[in-house]
């Protein structure tokens, strides 16, 4: 059975402890063009600025500032930084769907008709 890059992603966020249904993930480029826009801003901050803010719940502040406009639900995996801080919470986040991306990739696709290489060879495929 080939998944989805959504349910590969909403997979992998539990493994991290985020929970978000497959149904409210986007198609991955979508995905890619709200990350790098939250990954442009955050690299854009100086370093005594993330000094200030590195404990602080920036989930809201994204929200107001329209980063989250194109994946809504996105707001509620950086509410509260779960994974300690909010780098950590963005670097997970990240991680997941990257991930998501290869297995989608990787995964066997079958032949036509959803038959795989064993059947057409008559058993095992060696």
């Amino acid at each position: 059975m080939v998944k989805t890059f959504q349910e590969f992603a909403s997979e992998n966020l539990a493994g991290f402890g985020f929970s978000i249904a497959a149904a409210d993930i986007p198609e991955y480029p979508v995905t890619v063009e709200v990350m790098n826009g939250i990954i442009t801003w955050a690299n854009s901050v100086d370093a005594r600025t993330w000094g200030i803010i590195r404990g602080a719940d920036l989930a809201d502040g994204l929200w107001y500032e329209g980063f989250f406009q194109k994946w809504e639900q996105l707001h509620s995996l950086f509410k509260g930084s779960p994974s300690g801080t909010y780098i950590d919470t963005q670097k997970n986040i990240t991680t997941c769907l990257e991930h998501a991306h290869l297995q989608e990739q990787d995964q066997p696709a079958g032949l036509a008709g959803g038959t795989g290489i064993a059947d057409v060879v008559g058993g095992d495929a060696q």
